[in-house]
């Protein structure tokens, strides 16, 4: 298995939202910060790169953009949705969730605070990231 890492940073606490190679068509996604810790294996086979896409189209963005850009896992476990303020403060809602239908199933969401300015590096992270992980 592959060791590659990247990872988003809040600018606003020590949350941080990290990805790692799981290995043969999956990812690893972990929400940390605070009190908050949430971990989850998602499956990337066919769409893990439109999650590069979406961090390269808000990259290239010049000036804040409006609405809400967003990205879905192919069996929902795990969603991301960013934000931009008029100041170019940009917000990364995540959503991290268990097998539905499960006795115990579980859905974990924060926010993650970044700026416009760490959008390139993090675009240029993910294209690396999911080159890697889906072998292409």
């Amino acid at each position: 298995m592959n060791s590659q890492v990247f990872s988003i940073k809040s600018n606003a606490s020590d949350r941080e939202l990290s990805f790692r190679d799981g290995g043969s068509d999956y990812f690893e996604v972990e929400l940390s910060g605070g009190s908050l810790a949430a971990r989850r294996m998602v499956y990337a086979c066919t769409d893990g790169h439109h999650l590069a896409d979406l961090f390269a189209k808000i990259a290239a963005c010049d000036t804040p953009w409006q609405g809400t850009e967003r990205w879905e896992s192919l069996e929902g476990e795990f969603a991301l949705e960013a934000m931009c303020s008029t100041v170019g403060e940009v917000t990364l809602d995540v959503r991290l969730s268990s097998e539905y239908g499960g006795p115990e199933a579980w859905r974990v969401s924060a926010r993650i605070v970044t700026e416009m300015g760490q959008l390139p590096r993090i675009a240029r992270d993910a294209a690396q990231f999911f080159r890697v992980v889906s072998g292409v």
